[in-house]
């Protein structure tokens, strides 16, 4: 919308018919995004599934009530060290395996920590949604939390929270 106003006012002075040619195709790519839908499944977890049909491409995205806002003194930083240590590998895909399975599709894989939830969400091309849900899937249910693995990513988020 700002980009819209933006270009409306930039051309309105100078050229009316400037003007429309550059709002239309921001209107027309606005009104070709899906919405999002919610997915509420028995366990607890909300996925959110977000397409767009004319890049060809989607985002799923699990939602965990597992934020700060949880956590005390005795756990804090826990949801986010737990973030972490989702993507170190699982009992059947070490770290290298998930980077070049996603890297190999041209997807993207990440997950961030709130203050209300932990989100992990993975944008894939349409023909790679089906394995970009399974790597998901894999990494949610069947991290590996090596010992190794968790003294490194203890150094890492003691840097992130100095910077």
């Amino acid at each position: 919308m700002a980009s819209r106003l933006l270009l409306s006012n930039a051309f309105r002075a100078t050229r009316p018919s400037l003007a429309r040619q550059a709002i239309r195709p921001l209107a027309t790519a606005a009104t070709q995004i899906s919405g999002t839908r919610i997915t509420s499944l028995k366990n607890g977890l909300t996925i959110a599934t977000e397409s767009n049909p004319s890049a060809q491409t989607a985002t799923v995205g699990v939602f965990i009530d597992a934020g700060s806002r949880a956590e005390n003194a005795k756990n804090n930083g826990a949801a986010h060290f737990l973030e972490h240590m989702a993507f170190k590998g699982t009992g059947s895909r070490g770290q290298h395996d998930i980077e070049l399975q996603i890297e190999n599709m041209g997807a993207h894989l990440n997950a961030y920590t709130s203050r209300e939830q932990t989100v992990y969400y993975a944008k894939s091309f349409k023909a790679d949604i089906p394995k970009s849900v399974e790597i998901l899937s894999d990494i949610l249910q069947n991290s590996t939390l090596n010992n190794d693995a968790i003294e490194r990513e203890r150094d890492v988020i003691l840097r992130e929270q100095q910077e």
